[in-house]
């Protein structure tokens, strides 16, 4: 007699889980972005995402709605991807590093050429690759500056996020420039806080600021007089 044996368990087919839809959102945003750098937003249609993801144009639109979320949220994506998490426990420098390194990514640059391109007619994509990406990442150094520095440092957000692109981002939009490695978005970062430290160091304080020079004896009476 043959001993009984155990049938697998069968997985019964019907709704994704909550790991399958993740992974299934992820696998259609990743073949996105290819997508949309190759032929730009106006003429990168449902039919072209869903087949370089192999899924339906039916789950896109279970996901996503339109084209329209899939490009919001692929940028949201991205964003989440350079500056992290608000409660990410990373210091000032290494912050400043990453986003260095995310921002002047061949991914990214290529995000924001592509918008550029479509900025006149499609102003929409603009404002959000402003509004998802440079403010929240202004609002991550904020927090960073006012952890480690104190309140004041926080004013300096913006200047230190301008500083982190600086002009090799222009170079790399242009294509003169490859993409960053991550020793270059290191110096990078570095040089762009120490210069807004020299700001902060040699900028003048009101105890500082020269006194009205104080009026002579003589000036007071008009003058010596003869």
């Amino acid at each position: 007699m043959e001993p009984a044996t155990t049938a697998s368990p069968v997985r019964k087919l019907g709704r994704p889980t909550e790991e399958g839809r993740i992974e299934r959102r992820g696998q259609i945003l990743d073949a996105a972005l290819p997508v949309f750098l190759e032929y730009g937003f106006g003429n990168a249609t449902v039919d072209r995402i869903a087949a370089a993801a192999r899924v339906t144009k039916r789950t896109i639109y279970t996901y996503f709605g339109n084209k329209d979320g899939v490009f919001t949220e692929m940028q949201q994506r991205l964003a989440k991807n350079v500056s992290g998490e608000p409660l990410h426990p990373e210091t000032l420098e290494s912050l400043a590093a990453r986003i260095v390194y995310g921002l002047h990514s061949a991914q990214m640059i290529g995000l924001h050429r592509l918008v550029i391109a479509e900025s006149l007619r499609f102003p929409e994509l603009a404002r959000r690759l402003h509004d998802n990406g440079d403010m929240r990442h202004v609002a991550r150094l904020a927090d960073h500056l006012r952890a480690e520095h104190g309140e004041a440092a926080a004013a300096h957000a913006e200047s230190l996020y301008a500083l982190l692109l600086g002009e090799d981002y222009r170079r790399r939009l242009l294509g003169l420039l490859g993409p960053v490695t991550e020793a270059e978005a290191t110096v990078q970062a570095r040089s762009a806080l120490a210069l807004i430290q020299l700001a902060e160091a040699t900028a003048p304080q009101a105890d500082d600021a020269p006194s009205a020079p104080t009026a002579t004896a003589g000036s007071r009476s008009g003058g010596s007089g003869s």
